[in-house]
């Protein structure tokens, strides 16, 4: 038995016995109290690998577990947050090349393999050193490098081998020059314990695997930092809040600050790629071997006495989609994973990329970089439009360099050469000439204060194709101390009789559509389809008389009236170009029942959301606000902006949405002008000249079709 953060684990005994857990009594007894008694707390039935797990357990405190079955009884006190091992905990663990197994303080096991830079022993070093934490198959003992060369040639993929989503670390960091520990999340490979998507246990992980990382011989200086992109992105937000004495900075490449965000954006189910995220993640979860857990773990439970151990707690994973989908509010499973709170304790320095259009880890994120920003001047942020991907752009990848060099390697950039010799590999040949680091000839000193002489926030606009001339890489771009941008201004335009948007309210009136999901494809493909007549409003501003650059959140402000006690509704924020074809910029979406916001910490373009709450529609028309993803975007002259309200769905190509409107579609109509003067308010950036011309109609994650009036001429 293991105690550990407001958990126990119950393994070894017999599959089917009854366990029970009760509250320890207290050494003195109260009046009427007998000696030893105890209070119970709950009960578990030992599954077929003769575990069980007892959850949300008092911090601190002591407790009995007792098998009915065969009066087995033991004793276990919980662990409590931040009560941390002292140092000689993590010297004892010696780690060598290739794959190691690392004691948690709760007596679970991490899989971690470490990994020299490439065309290098461990016993060449100390060298600069970093964590890539995640879920995905990180710690699979193979060479990366070695499965892309043989895959390039024709050979079949190495099951042994780490995937592409961790090729930041296994792969571009090797090259230059860094050693790479890859440490596997618990409940996935071949760690211990059961998978629960950054609850305290998995938080306190970090903090216990980089002070392990640090105490060994082979990293420079004692410190180590933390790379990686999308879930070992976020992995590294946790553990830096944690405050990990040893930790000397994190690079998190397209993070995430609120997994309600991703799982339930305006409270719908996202069940596009969301869903089939948290799928792959329990099928990863299954007890090693078995067809969804993953490859490396199938391959060596038959010789690996540790990883077979390690399954031992997998049966008790919780099933995440159906907590999702049962919890329509945002109940204490998704605020103890809101990664926003450990983004106020960070302290270490921080460099972190995030993209517009991510339909990933969402750029949502974007509304709480303040909190980041805020609480820790040495953060910098590269922000671009795109997808997911573009978080490792050419231009990002030399500003990580530099950064690492600085902040845990702990001396002036250097060139990498084996990066740049196989950059058109990596990047492509279109990415262009591949730059120099900065500050390359500077002192330590020097670049240093170069480097924190930077703008904290640089944005970067119109990203092309990736297979167009200057791929991974913005057309423009500029920069500032904060985000939005420092001079940034709301402005509110009003939503008008035929179709009009304006800056001013106009007559009352009123425009209905019929909210039916399926009259669109769920997502969009090579094709992004029109919205049909009736199945939306279009509102559009006359032609712009100049260039309007629009940078930070966005939301609409509705009135809306329904013939159903809830609906699901979609703003879609595009550009309708003066040759007739419209470019996406960016949506949002929102269950009305879900409407709720504190006023007083709401704003023109952030709704204070609460989610804590149902509310049906009442009859008449109701305010109800939508959160439009935050983007960078420059509307150009003779361009109209143009604002769509709509069923949900269609306008993201992986976001999908279990819409309560698809059954029987409602009729839902939008107050105009007057009392009910529907609106949306843009982040507005005077006096920025974008780069001209006109950029094609089609970039990454901004797809383009004709322009199609709606019904209402919008």
């Amino acid at each position: 038995m293991l105690a550990g953060i407001e958990q126990v684990y119950v393994t070894g005994l017999p599959a089917g016995d009854v366990v029970t857990i009760s509250r320890a009594a207290p050494t003195s007894p109260r009046r009427g109290q007998q000696a030893g008694t105890t209070t119970p707390v709950a009960t578990a039935t030992v599954d077929r690998l003769g575990s069980a797990v007892f959850r949300n357990l008092s911090q601190g405190a002591r407790y009995v577990v007792h098998d009915q079955t065969s009066d087995w009884t033991a004793r276990a006190q919980v662990l409590v947050a931040g009560d941390n091992p002292p140092a000689s905990f993590y010297r004892g663990t010696v780690m060598r090349a290739g794959l190691n197994y690392i004691r948690m303080r709760d007596g679970i096991t991490l899989a971690a393999t470490v990994r020299p830079p490439l065309g290098r022993r461990l016993d060449d070093g100390p060298f600069p050193t970093v964590i890539e934490y995640s879920g995905y198959q990180v710690a699979a003992p193979a060479d990366a490098v070695t499965n892309i060369i043989g895959m390039a040639l024709g050979l079949p993929n190495d099951p042994l081998a780490p995937t592409g989503e961790t090729y930041v670390g296994s792969v571009l960091l090797r090259l230059a020059g860094y050693a790479v520990v890859s440490v596997q999340l618990r409940g996935s490979g071949c760690s211990g314990g059961e998978a629960d998507l950054f609850d305290l246990p998995s938080a306190y992980d970090g903090y216990d695997a980089v002070e392990t990382v640090a105490a060994q011989d082979f990293v420079r200086g004692g410190r180590v930092g933390m790379v990686g992109i999308s879930f070992s992105a976020f992995s590294q937000i946790v553990t830096a809040g944690t405050r990990p004495p040893h930790l000397a900075a994190i690079a998190p490449l397209s993070f995430l600050s609120r997994l309600w965000d991703v799982g339930r954006p305006g409270g719908i189910v996202n069940n596009g790629f969301a869903e089939g995220w948290l799928r792959e993640r329990q099928a990863n979860a299954e007890p090693a071997p078995s067809p969804g857990a993953q490859p490396y773990a199938n391959a060596l439970v038959a010789t690996d006495a540790t990883c077979r151990a390690n399954q031992a707690l997998r049966l008790q994973t919780r099933d995440a989609i159906t907590a999702v989908r049962t919890q329509p509010t945002m109940t204490a499973d998704y605020t103890r994973r809101d990664f926003t709170r450990w983004m106020a304790a960070i302290r270490v320095p921080v460099f972190g990329s995030l993209q517009f259009q991510d339909e990933q880890t969402s750029a949502y994120t974007m509304l709480d970089t303040e909190t980041l920003l805020g609480a820790n001047d040495r953060v910098w942020l590269n922000l671009t439009s795109g997808r997911h991907g573009e978080a490792i752009d050419v231009g990002t990848f030399i500003d990580l360099l530099a950064f690492l060099d600085i902040y845990v390697a702990g001396r002036a950039p250097e060139v990498k050469w084996l990066v740049y010799i196989t950059s058109s590999f990596i990047w492509g040949s279109s990415h262009g000439r591949l730059p120099l680091p900065p500050s390359l000839f500077a002192t330590y000193e020097e670049a240093r204060r170069s480097f924190e002489s930077r703008p904290r926030v640089t944005v970067g606009l119109e990203r092309p194709l990736a297979a167009e001339p200057g791929a991974r890489r913005s057309r423009w771009g500029l920069t500032s101390s904060t985000w939005p941008p420092a001079g940034a201004v709301p402005s509110t335009m009003f939503l008008g009789s035929d179709g009009t948007l304006s800056s001013t309210p106009g007559e009352p009136d009123t425009a209905a559509f019929v909210a039916d999901p399926s009259a669109r494809p769920r997502t969009y493909g090579p094709t992004w389809s029109t919205v049909p007549a009736d199945k939306g409003l279009g509102f559009v501003t006359a032609p712009l008389s100049e260039d309007v650059v629009a940078a930070g959140p966005a939301a609409a402000d509705l009135w809306l009236a329904s013939t159903s006690t809830d609906t699901d509704v979609q703003v879609t924020v595009t550009e309708v170009r003066p040759d007739g074809s419209e470019m996406f910029v960016n949506a949002g979406v929102q269950r009305a029942s879900v409407r709720h916001t504190e006023d007083a910490a709401s704003t023109p373009t952030v709704p204070a959301f609460t989610f804590d709450r149902v509310e049906p529609l009442a009859a008449g028309f109701n305010e109800v606000h939508v959160q439009i993803l935050p983007f960078a975007h420059a509307f150009r002259a003779g361009s109209r902006i143009r604002i769509v309200v709509a069923p949900v769905g269609g306008d993201h190509s992986a976001w999908a949405f279990d819409s309560v409107d698809t059954a029987t579609p409602p009729t839902n109509t939008v107050g105009l002008g007057g009392p009910h003067a529907s609106s949306v308010s843009l982040t507005l950036l005077p006096g920025v000249t974008p780069r001209a011309p006109l950029p094609p109609c089609k970039l990454a994650g901004q797809p383009c079709r004709p322009y199609v009036p709606a019904a209402n001429g919008g």
